[in-house]
């Protein structure tokens, strides 16, 4: 006797399997693990490179110095300006000269106070002495201008050395010592790997299911394994009309590097109770 099972019936059995696999209390979506930043590495000014200190897989930190440009002339300048900022030999003669004019214009008014000399030679003197102290001022000036302009200069050094802007590890060089490098140039891609991005898609009809703050456990496909709890930050807000979808991000950290990028994976998000054990 053969067996006719009807359309209602698939429906049914299809129906019980999909709950089986997907139990009422979680959410299971596909993801890819992602770099927090991807950095294309350049430099402000143009000039040629002297010297590249981090190469593929070098990990670096944020400020550390990975490039240098030439700048023998920048150098230069730098101790110019310093020795010019730390020179108080203008400031010291102009009080010395200040102070002699002090002192004759004392003397001065004794020899017109006893009736000795007039008061045009004391007028003439104590003027001198008014622009003594002038002079002394004005030295001073000139001094700091030299110190603010030696602080330029070493801004105009600091843009030589080229800095990363974040803790991540060298993915790629695009240059060599020798060659020039203009304000468009890449030197080096650079990628931060803690935290991870963790990037999924997720129908329309999944929508409101997950919320900023919940956490889901993230499994990445082998062969790394495992199961690593991350934190929902973005659930965006507009759902794309072509395919009927919307994006999700989580966090994840990634402190030991353990995870690569790159990866495919899974993730879920258990019930409160799963979470807590």
């Amino acid at each position: 006797m053969r067996t006719i099972i009807t359309l209602p019936l698939l429906l049914l059995c299809a129906s019980a399997a999909s709950a089986q696999t997907l139990p009422d209390d979680t959410i299971a979506a596909t993801c890819i693990l992602k770099p927090r930043t991807t950095v294309q590495l350049g430099s402000s000014i143009t000039g040629v490179l002297s010297e590249i200190l981090a190469d593929r897989g070098t990990w670096v930190r944020k400020g550390e110095i990975v490039a240098r440009l030439e700048s023998s002339v920048e150098q230069a300048n730098l101790a110019l300006d310093r020795t010019k900022a730390a020179n108080d030999a203008a400031i010291k003669v102009e009080m010395a000269d200040r102070d002699l004019s002090i002192r004759e214009a004392a003397r001065k008014k004794s020899l017109v106070d006893k009736g000795i000399d007039n008061e045009n030679a004391l007028d003439e003197i104590q003027t001198k002495a008014r622009l003594g102290d002038l002079r002394v001022q004005q030295a001073k000036m000139d001094q700091q201008i030299a110190a603010l302009t030696a602080q330029r200069s070493e801004r105009t050094l600091d843009l030589k050395q080229i800095q990363s802007p974040i803790d991540g590890v060298v993915v790629e060089r695009k240059l060599s010592p020798g060659e020039y490098i203009y304000e468009q140039t890449s030197i080096m891609t650079i990628a931060q790997l803690d935290p991870l991005n963790v990037e999924l898609v997720l129908p329309q009809d999944r929508y409101g299911m997950i919320r900023v703050g919940e956490v889901g456990m993230v499994h990445p496909a082998a062969p790394v394994g495992g199961a690593y709890k991350a934190v929902v930050e973005v659930v965006d807000p507009v759902i794309d009309a072509a395919s009927g979808t919307f994006g999700v991000r989580l966090r994840l950290a990634n402190p030991d590097h353990v995870i690569p990028a790159g990866i495919h994976c899974s993730v879920d998000w258990p019930s409160e109770k799963q979470v807590s054990k």
